[in-house]
């Protein structure tokens, strides 16, 4: 429960910062930049997808895997952990 309270104050956090446009087009009309939109739908999706996984864990150890960070087969970071996987702000 308290992570998926984190995930979900983290993508406010994120979405926050763009929430002006989104206020300027409904009161005056104004266009929402396509890449702002991009970036909210990405915010929201990966917010969703954290969340099923960390509701899919069944177990601590399946929880403590989500803070992993992914790697290849030298060992070189190849993403986010699953836990933090939230776009990068544009």
């Amino acid at each position: 429960t308290q992570w998926i309270k984190i995930t979900k104050e983290r993508a406010n956090s994120l979405l926050s910062k763009s929430d002006w446009e989104v206020t300027r087009k409904s009161e005056k009309g104004t266009a929402i930049a396509s890449a702002t939109t991009t970036f909210r739908d990405k915010v929201r999706t990966a917010c969703d997808t954290i969340e099923t996984k960390i509701n899919n864990c069944s177990n601590l150890t399946e929880f403590k895997a989500l803070f992993d960070t992914p790697v290849d087969s030298n060992g070189n970071a190849t993403g986010n952990p699953p836990i933090y996987d939230f776009p990068k702000e544009t």
